[in-house]
């Protein structure tokens, strides 16, 4: 009876240390840092991703099953205001108060840092270290797999110079100001932005200056993105009939979201600029 009570005891410490060592509920606001902070999470857990699918974080909407998600939140990851605005009230008026991680906290210029290796690098490094630190049980892991993950990065920023050097000096027009840490880190030559907002109608100004803009630049390339289908595109096309159309996705839109997506998603894009610009 005794070793029948000496075994009781031993499996219901066991089981208390795994609950103690459970791993963080840590919620991610969109696919790409997602992809990033699901590496470093590998042999722990799988962080929760709020904007799914193909939509934007810039006209998204938070559902009740997503405020149910923030609210059982450990962690909060999110790029901040200049992205994903409608996160922010939501963040604040939580009852719990979970670590919060704003990425960036700057509510102008371009947001969109993850498109950028090196800068996704700096991104890995103060997720994983406020994970080591949140979660110190899991803290060599997180450790481990962040180390990996900037070795990846390293490998993709040599891969897109190795593919984009080539056209570095050719100049091209994107849809919106998504692009500008991409370029910078590849030496790109991006000459104008089609839609000053994405979530506006362009004017006969615009699409006037546009035009005036292609014709003088010499820009052949023009890259359309999955999250905003707009007519403003076939106006400018009307009388451009040399200008080449692809796409770039700077969401991973199409990709199941995981560890994986990030790296799908940048080599797609960088072979999609390659091959319109060669």
């Amino acid at each position: 009876m005794r070793h029948t009570k000496t075994i009781l005891f031993a499996l219901i410490g066991l089981l208390l240390s795994s609950h103690a060592q459970a791993a963080l509920s840590v919620v991610v606001s969109i696919k790409p840092v997602h992809s990033l902070v699901g590496a470093i999470m590998t042999g722990v857990g799988e962080p929760s991703l709020i904007v799914k699918g193909s939509r934007s974080p810039h006209n998204h909407s938070l559902k009740p099953s997503d405020a149910r998600t923030l609210s059982r939140a450990d962690v909060i990851i999110w790029m901040g205001p200049g992205m994903e605005m409608f996160l922010q009230k939501a963040i604040n008026a939580l009852s719990k108060r979970p670590k919060v991680i704003t990425l960036l906290e700057a509510k102008s210029g371009d947001p969109h840092l993850w498109l950028s290796p090196q800068r996704a690098t700096s991104m890995v490094e103060r997720i994983a270290s406020t994970l080591e630190k949140t979660d110190p049980a899991h803290a060599d892991i997180y450790k481990r797999n962040a180390s990996a993950l900037k070795d990846r990065l390293r490998a993709l920023q040599a891969y897109g110079m190795g593919k984009l050097t080539p056209v570095a000096q050719k100049p091209f027009l994107v849809f919106h100001d998504a692009w500008s840490h991409f370029a910078q880190s590849f030496s790109l030559s991006i000459v104008g932005t089609v839609a000053l907002d994405p979530e506006r109608p362009a004017g006969a100004k615009q699409i006037s200056t546009i035009r005036r803009l292609i014709k003088e630049s010499g820009a052949r390339c023009l890259f359309r993105e999955p999250q905003f289908q707009s007519p403003l595109l076939a106006s400018i096309l009307e009388n451009n009939k040399d200008m080449r159309v692809y796409e770039l996705d700077p969401l991973g839109a199409l990709y199941k979201p995981g560890p994986a997506l990030y790296f799908q998603m940048m080599e797609t894009n960088i072979e999609a600029v390659a091959s319109c610009l060669k």
